[in-house]
């Protein structure tokens, strides 16, 4: 009777631990999939720039370059969707892109991934991620300063259906650009310059501002659509501020050969905007040893696109016209604004 009692107690208590055991199994993956499930990696390769910028793709390759990746999963076992990625910093070193820790495929899930670049912005920029429910999850950035960066986001969806091989194709990001690019070119012509029979003029600019223009701003990326066209929506900020080319000292000669304000490193990278009365200023002389400084100002409305690359151009004879501007480098952007009249001092 006693041998009994014994087995019976030592029955349950093994009885006990077994599903105590099984119940501890079940918790452990009921947040995301296990590694043990998928031995292949998500990884990233390929991923490039899709238009010529600042940041072209030779630069955006390099080592040490790095862009934040977040990724939603769906898991058709438990109907949910969870976060895979969630701000990890991509990184290139010599020949791929990578980061710690892997996560990895799981077959018959579905994937979402967002990804920006750079991977690290101003201190006062925020970046959020609302996972949502996969395909339109999105990103959001609150109180960027546009001091140069060319900022790009990128979108992609892997759907791995159930009963194929688990995908060892990596992944690849194409970034778009989403602020815009903006570029001045000022010219004269030979008449203004002294030609037929007149007198010989110089002209000099020594200073070139763009003012009443939001250099801060809000980003709310869409949701992800196949043709990799959408680049969120932007808010322009409060207070609103200035862009100044870097003028050299004793100012720009102008000739009958454009000449690009705005180059290089000095080069707009604006927040994308409507605007009534943006003040274009132009401080110009008429020698490089001329003390007296003259300002012209005109208004300039529009838009700025995100993705655009706005060339605005003027040309100086007894005025300075504003030419209709035109788009280059990146992708086309519909133009619908008039020109630009500034009457100098004779």
């Amino acid at each position: 009777m006693r041998y009994t009692q014994i087995n019976t107690l030592l029955f349950g208590a093994i009885a006990l631990l077994i599903l105590l055991l099984f119940s501890s199994c079940s918790d452990a993956g009921s947040d995301s999939p296990l590694p043990e499930e998928s031995g292949v990696p998500v990884t990233f390769s390929g991923a490039d720039v899709t238009s010529r910028a600042e940041t072209t793709s030779a630069g955006f390759s390099a080592e040490g370059s790095a862009f934040k990746v977040f990724g939603v999963y769906f898991d058709p076992t438990k109907s949910g969707f969870f976060n895979l990625f969630d701000g990890t910093v991509v990184t290139r070193t010599a020949d791929a892109w990578t980061y710690q820790p892997e996560r990895y495929w799981l077959a018959g899930f579905t994937y979402d991934f967002r990804a920006i670049y750079p991977a690290v912005l101003s201190d006062e920029a925020e970046l959020t991620f609302d996972k949502g429910e996969g395909a339109d999850s999105h990103l959001i950035l609150s109180n960027f300063t546009a001091d140069g960066t060319d900022l790009m986001v990128a979108s992609e969806r892997r759907v791995i259906l159930q009963g194929e091989e688990t995908p060892r194709a990596a992944v690849a990001l194409k970034f778009r650009h989403i602020l815009s690019r903006v570029t001045f070119t000022a010219k004269t012509d030979d008449r203004y310059l002294g030609s037929d029979g007149k007198p010989v003029r110089k002209l000099y600019i020594v200073g070139f501002k763009i003012n009443n223009i939001a250099i801060k701003g809000n980003w709310v990326g869409d949701s992800y659509n196949t043709d990799g066209s959408s680049l969120g929506e932007w808010s322009p900020g409060e207070p609103t501020g200035s862009y100044t080319a870097n003028i050299p000292a004793g100012g720009i000669a102008i000739g009958n050969t454009p000449v690009k304000l705005f180059d290089g490193e000095d080069i707009v990278i604006a927040i994308p905007q409507p605007f009534e009365s943006a003040l274009v200023e132009i401080q110009y002389k008429y020698s490089d040893e001329d003390t007296v400084v003259h300002t012209a100002v005109a208004e300039l409305s529009g838009a700025w696109l995100p993705g655009k690359s706005y060339s605005y151009s003027f040309k100086i004879n007894a005025h300075i016209f504003f030419d209709t501007p035109k788009v280059d480098d990146w992708v086309s952007a519909p133009i619908n604004s008039s020109d630009l009249d500034i009457q100098l001092p004779l």
